[in-house]
């Protein structure tokens, strides 16, 4: 673990690995352990940079962001102190808005550009779901709000395959005592932001995924994106949610490095479809496991 003193921030970051630079940048009020079942994987392949963004887990802000160019501004400082010209950069849901600024600000910075989940675009539908957060985060609990991107993030086929994951993530970042307030301010920041990807180009090399049940940012998005980006490529990774890094690893990760390696990009198989995790079995009888409503933490079991 160490410190980067930055302009307007104290930047946590790790090094794990070795080979090519490869930048993770997190999402919405997660830090860089949002990482940690893949890194290890990765880290055969990279010198993976795990950084937690401004404000957020270990990264002490000495100025609030406004903008999410200052979250980019922090990763081109980060790059600078490490000494490197370059990276690849992987962006998840808000991490991917943030490395679009990053490669249209910075684009000489950049090698190779993987977007998972995001669009450049806040439409009409992304404003309803971003206000949706942000009153859930203002009016209820910290679990509750957990619990609410969990599920509209996780697809139906992975919950039901392991029912207990929801719960475990969910007490996971609550475990992590992420502020309302600066989760609050990345969504401010995200609002405000409008790439324009046909008027500001990304000359990097960019792979585009989305996983086909993601209900917080839906993959026709990201689907249109990849069209507005030259040369860009899409995947619809089947039976994922928010994060199919996490929920199809068998699927992303050898497609990822073979990008990110100049290699082709093998298209989704029916074979991948079909290897989905199964439906989880019914153990309990109807009525058996009651479900109770704390009008103040949410829904309980």
């Amino acid at each position: 673990m160490a410190w980067a003193e930055l302009t307007d921030a104290r930047c946590y970051y790790e090094l794990i690995g070795r080979g090519g630079p490869l930048l993770l940048i997190p999402g919405l009020g997660v830090t860089c352990r949002i990482w940690d079942p893949i890194v290890a994987e990765l880290a055969r392949r990279f010198t993976v940079i795990l950084v937690d963004n401004r404000g957020i887990g270990r990264s002490a802000q000495k100025r609030k962001p406004c903008t999410l160019r200052d979250f980019s501004s922090d990763l081109v400082e980060l790059l600078d102190h490490l000494q490197l010209d370059r990276s690849h950069v992987l962006g998840l849901s808000l991490g991917g808005v943030i490395a679009q600024r990053l490669a249209v600000d910075h684009p000489s910075r950049i090698d190779r550009l993987v977007l998972v989940s995001c669009s450049d675009i806040f439409t009409p539908y992304l404003r309803q779901v971003s206000t949706m957060l942000g009153h859930t985060l203002m009016r209820m609990r910290a679990k509750a709000f957990a619990r609410m991107v969990e599920v509209l993030g996780t697809s139906p086929r992975f919950i039901d395959s392991r029912p207990d994951a929801v719960e475990e993530r969910v007490l996971e970042k609550c475990a992590q005592g992420i502020p309302a307030r600066a989760i609050g301010r990345q969504l401010r920041c995200l609002a405000a932001e409008h790439i324009d990807l046909e008027h500001n180009l990304l000359p990097a090399p960019t792979l585009v995924l989305a996983g086909e049940y993601d209900f917080l940012i839906p993959g026709c998005y990201a689907r249109e994106m990849a069209g507005r980006i030259p040369g860009g490529q899409f995947l619809l990774i089947p039976d994922a949610g928010h994060n199919p890094l996490l929920e199809r690893p068998e699927i992303v990760l050898p497609r990822m490095v073979d990008f990110l390696n100049g290699r082709p990009v093998a298209s989704i198989t029916d074979a991948d479809r079909l290897s989905a995790c199964p439906p989880a079995p019914v153990v309990a009888a109807r009525g058996s496991d009651p479900i109770e409503f704390d009008v103040a933490g949410g829904i309980s079991r």
